[in-house]
């Protein structure tokens, strides 16, 4: 770009750092988080400062035209498939070479149009790399790279844009749950238990949102209702907090927020007490939300087209052309840069402004900025940061439960994990109080039905075929009802994936705590049926023989239970496995030995009987059924 009469008039001097001083614009709440810092000082407890750093940090993905094909029958090209299966997938970059700094105690915020890149770089920043095709660069946090800061993945948190919570919870439930998985294993001073020190985090982050009253109401989604849509933001932002992390990635965090710049003046004094990195992408920030950060980075089209200090912006973006009308938000004023029909330009910059996102990042690395903050990427290499990254280590180790690993992201022990998911789910189950009530209620229908299909069945041979029936109802409708499994599993799966994020419990904690819980609701569930349909029928009317049947019908029920579960953890969406669950359930029916016989079974499909856990279960009641006279001949196919 040529130099002109309004470049000389463009200053760039370093932004000196803002004063901490208490005026009316600071969040309310600041003197009580001076307050934990000092406690935590006063308790020996070491700064986790951590800060991060990447550089020439690149992205790709797999291009959305490489998985068309031209028609149907190029599906079946043989000779172009085969050719094409030797050649890579065209890739897009939506990254392009991106560098940056946030020390410990700094605010970054991101700027740029839907599909710059912003969210890819939280995610790179947050060490989220799965689901890309190749990431190429630079990361650092402190003087860690990236490979070893994955076993503190707990302290690399990002909140995303969606609320993604269970429903039937109440915020208080959610936030208990939350604070309950990262109480520190050495206690602070002045705190007498851990339930104690969770009480205090779980109501510091309430009120530091302006939540506290909502602390027994449900969280609620679109169909359960609960907080309104700005509340349940709200306790998205507290919940990573919750997590005591020294890395915050937020993305749009103020979507559907009704206090964005009180969340922002919260963000920034928790950010200069305890020393954070925080990094925001913001699609509408006012002047009063801009001026809380210290560093602004541009992108577009994945290009980084300005990277500083966020006073020398603006400056540096009119000396090239860019009109800002006077009042305009200074956050708009730059994502609009990179719009062409957005930004305005000056008249004596027609012919010469950068028109193209390569033309505008040329620019920017002309400039004396571009040099000046090209001195922070080394900052992993200083003693500062080496220092820092010892005492965050130290630090972590020492809130870590000492029976986990050093490798272990967790901070509570997998017994409190457990315990913890344990009283999660129940939770959840007390909260859908109806789904409860009218599934019980539907068993002993079920039940009454069946018995009265099969009522009072003889005792001779006549009789066998039509218990039989019974008993292989019995089975289907406790097995069919485990069906919702699939569903549960994909809606819970946004949750898990959070949390694993969130290094808050290990995914087996959380299966263990859902057989726990599934265990009364089956035994409750199967005894109302049992005892409805069993005597109806008129089977054997003795103990032994009831509780056999009892017995089978919980152990083939919690069986069909996992593998429906199993079923909807193995697939990535619900339509696979929606499709495998159907099929899975006609298999084992067709198969459990009562519609075809064993003898009469294909060989190359008889392997499906030996394999189908209700055929065991059918063959067991079989057989406890046809004790009741040894001289009556056994059902063919069912008992060997």
């Amino acid at each position: 770009m040529d130099s002109g009469s309004n470049d000389s008039q463009t200053v760039y001097e370093p932004t000196p750092m803002k004063e901490k001083t208490n005026d009316d614009n600071e969040w309310a709440m600041k003197n009580e988080v001076v307050g934990y810092k000092e406690r935590d000082k006063a308790s020996g407890f070491p700064d986790r400062e951590l800060g991060v750093t990447w550089s020439k940090l690149s992205v790709d993905v797999i291009a959305a035209d490489a998985a068309i094909h031209e028609n149907v029958l190029s599906q079946y090209n043989i000779p172009k498939l085969i050719n094409g299966s030797r050649q890579k997938s065209p890739l897009k970059t939506i990254l392009d070479n991106s560098h940056g700094c946030v020390k410990p105690g700094e605010m970054l915020l991101v700027l740029g149009r839907p599909g710059s890149g912003c969210t890819t770089l939280l995610n790179m920043i947050a060490n989220k790399r799965r689901g890309y095709a190749s990431v190429n660069g630079d990361v650092f946090y402190g003087s860690m790279n990236a490979e070893e800061a994955k076993t503190y993945r707990g302290q690399i948190v990002m909140n995303t844009e969606e609320e993604v919570f269970y429903p039937a919870l109440t915020v208080g439930q959610t936030m208990d749950f939350a604070s309950r998985l990262k109480v520190p294993f050495v206690l602070p001073n002045g705190t007498n238990s851990l339930d104690e020190l969770r009480t205090q985090t779980r109501d510091f982050l309430l009120k530091s949102m302006g939540i506290e009253h909502t602390i027994d109401t449900k969280v609620g989604d679109a169909f359960v209702r609960g907080v309104s849509g700005g509340e349940r933001k709200r306790v998205s932002i507290i919940e990573t907090l919750a997590t005591q992390g020294s890395v915050f990635c937020w993305d749009n965090s103020t979507r559907g927020l009704d206090a964005s710049t009180q969340y922002t003046k919260a963000i920034r004094a928790m950010t200069d007490v305890m020393g954070l990195a925080s990094i925001v992408t913001l699609y509408q920030a006012g002047n009063g939300i801009y001026d809380l950060f210290d560093k602004v980075l541009v992108l577009d089209e994945g290009k980084e087209i300005y990277y500083g200090p966020l006073k020398e912006a603006k400056p540096f973006m009119e000396s090239m052309g860019f009109i800002c009308q006077h009042g305009a938000n200074v956050a708009d004023y730059l994502t609009g840069v990179t719009v062409p029909t957005e930004r305005q330009i000056h008249p004596d910059h027609q012919n010469r402004f950068p028109r193209t996102a390569d033309a505008l990042r040329a620019e920017y690395e002309k400039s004396p900025i571009y040099e000046r903050m090209r001195s922070e990427y080394d900052y992993p290499t200083t003693e500062i940061a080496k220092e820092r990254t010892k005492f965050f280590k130290e630090g972590v180790r020492q809130q870590k439960d000492r029976k986990l690993s050093d490798k272990s992201p967790m901070t509570v022990g997998f017994f409190e994990q457990t315990e913890a998911c344990v009283i999660r789910q129940y939770q959840i189950v007390l909260g859908d109080r109806a789904s409860f009530f009218i599934k019980q209620v539907s068993m002993v229908v079920q039940a009454l039905i069946a018995g009265s299909l099969f009522y009072n069945a003889s005792d001779d041979s006549s009789g066998l075929f039509i218990k039989a029936g019974a008993v292989l109802v019995a089975l289907l409708a406790n097995c069919l009802v485990s069906m919702s499994e699939v569903t549960d599993s994909f809606t819970g799966r946004p949750v898990l994936l959070k949390h694993k994020s969130f290094a808050m419990y290990h995914p087996a904690a959380f299966c263990i705590a859902q057989i726990a819980a599934d265990i009364p609701i089956i035994l409750l569930q199967v005894t109302s049926f049992s005892v409805v349909e069993y005597f109806m029928v008129g089977l054997t009317a003795t103990a032994g023989h009831f509780f056999t049947f009892w017995v089978l019908l919980i152990a083939i029920t919690i069986c069909m239970t996992a593998l429906f579960r199993a079923v909807g953890a193995a697939f990535a969406t619900f339509d696979a496995a929606s499709k495998v669950s159907g099929f899975l359930i006609s298999a084992t029916i067709m198969y459990s030995g009562y519609l075809i016989q064993k003898p009469l079974m294909h060989d190359w499909f008889v392997w499906i009987f030996w394999i189908d856990p209700l055929a065991y279960a059918f063959d067991a009641l079989s057989v406890s059924i046809n004790q009741v006279n040894q001289n009556l001949t056994p059902l063919l196919g069912l008992v060997d």
